[in-house]
């Protein structure tokens, strides 16, 4: 009898679950469909390093979905506190017709269990088709193909399946004792008198409400300076600071919103007394102020979501866009001689006898590298490779070049077109130089064309979107260096990669003509580039210097570290692609759950205000005007958690740039408009669901 009664009540109420139903499937999709990616891994064609990073992905996912879970909890038991809310007086009437209370808070338990139920069923269906999608989507980013000779496979993982029916099982039962537990607690004049019950306001005096606006936009405002000015490069108090203020000053913003927005428009008189205004600013006013904190929240969480969506996706698009430009070769071999730090300058390595080694090659890599092959039989080197060029990196360990020198000749300041990507005291590092017959072999083996160089002049190489703009405004104001005693003028600069590498590495090196190189300059780096015929010889090389970086036989090249073209794009693929995932995992369901809290309440808003619309239209008010007073509510409870969220992300997204760039050009424009395109689409869909449910509710009260 009450399963009978459990479901007639769900069945009539599906307006009332419709929201709730749609925002928990749409979770439970995304969250199967993405907890079961690694399934992908029996059907598509990956290689090892892509492997790898699949592994990688899945672990991620796992730790991603945990917080996942723990959104959707809160989700799920916010929306279930105010549809318990709505159906208090149902409830009462129950009891006043003689059911025990344990036998509704029976009903009450059944109900969300059925709708639970129901929505993690539907969900799943839809989480297998969108694992599909995935998986197609997954073979075209990684460039693999799917392991079935008719090129389809159905992608099912029995693990997913488990966690998902458990994690939403959990979340459901938790619903429902909660539920249950309210109907248990409540006294039946208090769920009889449910539609009268309104919530206290908050903050009533509108001059402080106007204060402590202000003082929220100033909290805001020197949040964003801190942020800015400090960045994310590295941990600091600054950042802690503009976090918790950034924290503080949204909360702030809220509770005095609706005061803030009442005075401004009564300062205005022709549209404070034009149509429903006073209504409107009052429903405003008091709803507002009552859910100020949930508000700041779904204000945050959106903030989180935009940042992390337009900076995952950037950081795959600049990572994507530096492949080209850094896969010129089909493999470097990079050595390490020595290093610098601000407190002791340039410093040898201690290599020992792989140093000693390296010195009687004349620090020659290809000569090292071809005897070491030799030594351990792991290879031949000229079988293997049709061309080299090595390209070493000088420092002058007594008076050498530094980023301070650069920065005093040409009147530039590199934190002026870096931002917050540099670390202090980069002022005293050197700038490498390398001699211009090296660089131009390097540049012939990449088919490109050879730098030419006159008299007392020079050129600066850098593939690094921190430094190009630097070096670039240098060039134009022909900056004159002094290297080894000479001056040297700045008459081009080069964006080419002089290696093959995943990241952009070189922030600045110049190139000199040979004689001008320091005497006493000391090999800080070197790089063996290296052109392959076939991706077998590739293959074969890499594993040749492998072995050589591996080996404890002391009469060998000292390999630091090396890359193959092929390491490089499934490297590079494989991170942008697990960026990727997990931004759009992440901000997906966020906004959902942002989108659904607001639908949640503003509906439980029209309920609860049905008298007060029913009272306007005795009063002649037509339905046009109501329906635009509706409109107007949605839209501001709608708008201003997404305005603020967008303000803040922009602050943060200008500082985001300053990071990606040390991966590759980001043109974070583009990034944010698709973002915004689809944020608007999954928003727009909320709210326009959300004015049409809360239409119905006012005029039928139903």
């Amino acid at each position: 009898m009450l399963a009978k009664i459990a479901f007639g009540n769900v069945r009539k109420s599906v307006s009332d679950f419709g929201v709730y139903f749609l925002t928990v499937m749409l979770g439970v999709a995304v969250f199967y469909a993405f907890n079961s990616m690694t399934a992908q891994q029996g059907v598509l064609a990956f290689s090892e390093t892509q492997d790898r990073m699949f592994d990688l992905l899945g672990m991620i996912i796992g730790g991603v979905s945990a917080f996942v879970a723990f959104v959707l909890v809160f989700l799920v038991v916010y929306a279930n506190r105010f549809l318990i809310r709505r159906r208090k007086k149902e409830f009462g009437l129950y009891l006043m017709l003689g059911m025990r209370t344990g036998d509704v808070v029976k009903i009450v338990a059944l109900e969300s269990l059925i709708v639970g139920a129901a929505s993690l069923a539907v969900g799943l269906l839809v989480g297998f088709g969108l694992s599909q999608l995935l998986l197609y989507v997954t073979s075209a980013l990684f460039q693999a193909d799917v392991a079935d000779a008719a090129g389809f496979a159905f992608v099912f993982s029995a693990d997913a399946l488990v966690q998902t029916v458990a994690v939403f099982a959990a979340i459901f039962v938790i619903a429902a004792v909660l539920n249950a537990r309210t109907v248990a607690r409540a006294k039946l004049i208090d769920l009889l008198q449910a539609e009268r019950a309104s919530e206290d306001m908050k903050l009533t005096n509108l001059p402080l409400s106007l204060a402590l606006f202000a003082a929220s936009v100033a909290i805001i405002g020197v949040s964003y300076k801190l942020l800015i000015d400090n960045g994310l490069m590295e941990p600091s108090p600054q950042f802690a600071a503009a976090t918790v203020l950034v924290c503080v000053g949204t909360v702030l913003f809220f509770y005095a919103l609706s005061g803030f927005l009442l005075k401004l428009v009564q300062m205005v008189k022709p549209l404070y007394l034009s149509g429903l205004a006073m209504f409107t600013l009052r429903q405003l006013n008091s709803k507002v102020n009552t859910t100020f904190a949930s508000l700041s929240i779904v204000c945050l969480v959106l903030f989180l979501a935009i940042t992390s969506v337009c900076g995952g996706i950037g950081m795959r698009n600049a990572l994507v866009g530096s492949i080209e430009a850094s896969t010129a070769y089909s493999a470097t071999v990079s050595t390490s001689f020595g290093a610098y730090t601000s407190e002791t300058g340039y410093v040898p390595a201690d290599l020992g006898g792989f140093g000693e080694f390296a010195e009687e090659q004349g620090w020659d890599a290809a000569a090292g590298l071809r005897a070491s092959a030799r030594t351990l039989g792991a290879g031949d080197f000229d079988a293997l490779v049709e061309g080299a060029a090595q390209v070493d990196f000088l420092v002058d360990p007594d008076d050498g070049l530094t980023m301070g020198d650069v920065e005093e000749a040409s009147g530039l300041a590199l934190s002026d077109f870096a931002g917050s990507s540099v670390n202090d005291g980069y002022e005293v590092y050197p700038v490498c130089v390398m001699r211009l017959s090296q660089v131009n072999a390097a540049l012939e083996l990449a088919g490109k064309p050879a730098l030419s160089l006159g008299e007392g002049e020079c050129a600066v190489f850098s593939d690094s979107d921190i430094t190009r703009g630097f070096y670039e405004r240098a060039v134009e104001r022909g900056t004159t260096l002094e290297v080894g005693g000479r001056s040297l003028k700045l008459t081009s600069f080069h964006g080419d990669s002089l290696q093959t590498t995943p990241f952009p590495l070189n922030t600045g090196a110049i190139a000199v003509p040979d004689d001008a190189v320091p005497e006493g300059a000391a090999i800080i780096q070197t790089l063996l580039n290296v052109q392959c015929a076939t991706d077998a010889d590739e293959a074969a090389f890499g594993e040749m210097v492998e072995a050589v970086a591996e080996t404890s036989e002391p009469n060998t090249w000292p390999v630091t570290l090396s890359m193959t073209r092929t390491e490089v794009l499934d490297q590079s693929i494989g991170l942008s692609t697990v960026v990727s995932y997990l931004a759009i995992y992440l901000g997906f369901v966020l906004v959902v759950a942002c989108a659904a809290i607001l639908a949640i309440q503003q509906l439980s808003e029209a309920s609860d205000s049905a008298p007060r619309y029913g009272l306007l239209r005795k009063l002649g008010a037509p339905e046009g005007m109501i329906s635009g007073s509706i409109f107007v509510q949605v839209l501001v409870y709608f708008l201003f958690p997404l305005a603020l969220a967008v303000a803040h992300s922009c602050c943060a997204l200008a500082v985001v740039t300053d990071v990606v760039a040390v991966f590759g050009h980001l043109d974070i424009a583009e990034t944010a408009l698709v973002c915004a395109a689809c944020f608007l689409a999954v928003y727009g869909a909320y709210f326009a669901v959300t004015f049409f449910g809360a239409r119905k509710l006012a005029f039928t009260g139903k």
